[in-house]
């Protein structure tokens, strides 16, 4: 049943990379197919595999920056922080890199490309900046700054970790993503000619720098107090983030419906589903089983490099929130301890992490450059 229930998710990937179909559509019913009726689980023991902590953080957290996504503040913190860079155009990239971090800090990879790639494209075509360089440079800072307690990446993550016992080492895997991610943009920089670049003659077309209106106050001051909140008073996550995104609504600095439809739901499904099939795949000794067959392909010297190519692997073909680190994250400490305590399972999921989420930086950047060509062909 072991190798079953690992075959059951093989047979998920493949579908939906092939298909083009969201993991978690497929994932709910082979749960069901291979717990139920081959491992004579209960129904209700299937849906217990439903990440329901997991997904109500996600919720509070999309639905407060959903309110500051709909309402134009994002957009206009990116404007003003990008216009600092000036006509120091060498470093501009880097200025796109490291807001790119404190966009995604909050919001997640996905979401922070999304809002940050319009700006730093419209800027780096102005400066003549290799759409390369520029693309690089957002795409990579927001996977270098996912994964804290608030942005929808390393939610799942620090989720998935606490169920190995491992709560509370956000700043350790954050610093790994951060340093990972800065050594990739470094590259390209240097590769894409990003020391040549000098100023071009300015178009004197000058932005238009609009003020932040009073709902975009407010909801700076929402965004800031949830951050403070969360993080030095230790407040629950979701509740300050429905609790103060409430309030915006209540004082008229955005639309319930609205800020519902920013919401990820494709995300929340992927996890939903993968999550429900990967309890079924740890009942089954699914992960157990991987956990040994991965032990037995590496020594202490290459089980970190190891778990980085395979999450590197199956993040090509599947996603890295959704799939990689659901699947991979459980195997950790089995893995530290077939290797003898020589590896951490703090390295271990770091590796993990590592590999799941650099790859997908080609999808990240397709789907914020569709989504830059949407806003610029309707302005």
């Amino acid at each position: 049943m072991a190798t079953v229930s690992l075959v059951a998710l093989l047979i998920c990937i493949v579908v939906a990379f092939i298909k083009k179909i969201n993991a978690g559509i497929l994932a709910i019913p082979l749960a069901f197919i291979v717990g139920v009726y081959l491992m004579g689980m209960k129904a209700k023991e299937v849906i217990a595999g439903f990440p329901t902590s997991l997904v109500f953080t996600l919720l509070g957290i999309m639905f407060i920056f959903g309110i500051a996504t709909a309402n134009g503040t994002l957009d206009k913190i990116a404007e003003f922080i990008t216009e600092l860079a000036g006509s120091r155009v060498r470093l501009i990239p880097f200025v796109f890199y490291f807001f790119a971090v404190a966009v995604s800090c909050c919001v997640g990879g996905i979401i922070g490309g999304s809002l940050v790639c319009p700006i730093a494209m419209k800027v780096g075509k102005r400066e003549g900046i290799p759409d390369y360089i520029t693309g690089t440079a957002v795409i990579f800072g927001v996977q270098g700054g996912a994964m804290t307690s608030i942005a929808a990446n390393g939610v799942i993550a620090l989720g998935l970790m606490g169920q190995i016992g491992m709560d509370g080492r956000v700043l350790p895997l954050w610093l790994h993503m951060m340093i990972s991610a800065l050594i990739c943009f470094t590259v390209c920089y240097l590769v894409g000619g990003g020391w040549k670049l000098r100023p071009t003659e300015v178009h004197e077309k000058s932005h238009e720098k609009n003020a932040f209106n009073t709902q975009q106050k407010i909801t700076i001051a929402g965004l800031a107090a949830l951050i403070i909140a969360t993080a030095i008073f230790k407040t629950d996550v979701p509740l300050t983030g429905f609790t103060i995104g409430a309030i915006l609504i209540l004082l008229g600095c955005g639309e319930a419906n609205e800020a519902i439809k920013k919401i990820s739901w494709t995300t929340i499904m992927l996890l939903a589903g993968v999550s429900m099939l990967v309890n079924v795949i740890k009942a089954a000794g699914g992960i157990d089983a991987a956990s040994a067959w991965l032990a037995s392909v590496m020594t202490p010297a290459t089980a970190n490099s190891v778990m980085v190519l395979t999450g590197g692997a199956m993040s090509a073909v599947s996603s890295a929130t959704g799939v990689v680190m659901p699947t991979l994250i459980p195997t950790a400490p089995e893995i530290a301890a077939q290797m003898g305590g020589a590896v951490s399972v703090a390295s271990i999921v770091s590796g993990i992490v590592i590999g799941a989420n650099m790859p997908s930086a080609s999808t990240k950047r397709r789907i914020a450059w569709q989504k830059t060509s949407k806003r610029q062909s309707s302005s």
